[in-house]
């Protein structure tokens, strides 16, 4: 019998909310085909409560460390953040997008929400807030069309596609270079 993780447990490790669990299981639930339940735990009450098995649970718990926790030191640094992308208005317009950088993910895809209640935040990646013009034209060099600001039409996956593939040639955002024995900033 498979072993089960409430998403209160995985939220707690991660150090994130519930809805922030609940989001990326969704957004996830066919790439890593994982299968929410419904079920009465020992710390329930006899409630049902949403679960994931336990290897499901590992799976999204690994994807989302790797992709970078909007709750992480990033947040606590002016210099680094997330780039991400969020369907506005996936009902009526699928590929509209909006494009963007941000210091915390969740709080900037809850004020889209106010406007657009049934956004969907599609992806995010660690980011420098020095890469955010050259993420946005690498973004946007193709296959797309500017409505306003930042937001374009465009194929969803197009989007995705051209920002694993710069953020997969660029380093960890919070990598620094090492300063060389000879280098004025040494002493500093």
């Amino acid at each position: 019998m498979a072993s089960y993780r409430t998403y209160k447990e995985i939220a707690d490790e991660l150090g994130v909310s519930i809805d922030t669990v609940r989001r990326n299981v969704r957004s996830k639930k066919s790439e890593f085909n994982l299968e929410p339940k419904k079920l009465k735990t020992p710390t329930s009450k006899g409630a049902l409560v949403a679960c994931l098995t336990s290897d499901d649970a590992e799976k999204l718990i690994r994807f989302y460390k790797t992709k970078g926790n909007p709750k992480s030191e990033l947040t606590n640094n002016r210099n680094y953040g997330y780039f991400y992308l969020i369907q506005l208005i996936p009902e009526f317009q699928p590929n509209r997008i909006k494009i963007g950088f941000a210091d915390d993910v969740d709080k900037r895809f809850k004020e889209h929400q106010t406007s657009s209640p049934t956004a969907k935040l599609l992806d995010y990646w660690p980011c420098k807030r020095a890469w955010d013009q050259a993420v946005m034209d690498s973004l946007t060099r193709e296959g797309c069309k500017l409505v306003l600001n930042e937001v374009y039409e465009g194929e969803v996956k197009g989007f995705i596609d051209r920002a694993e593939k710069f953020f997969g040639l660029m380093p960890d955002p919070t990598t620094e270079i090492e300063l060389s024995d000879h280098s004025p900033l040494k002493n500093e």
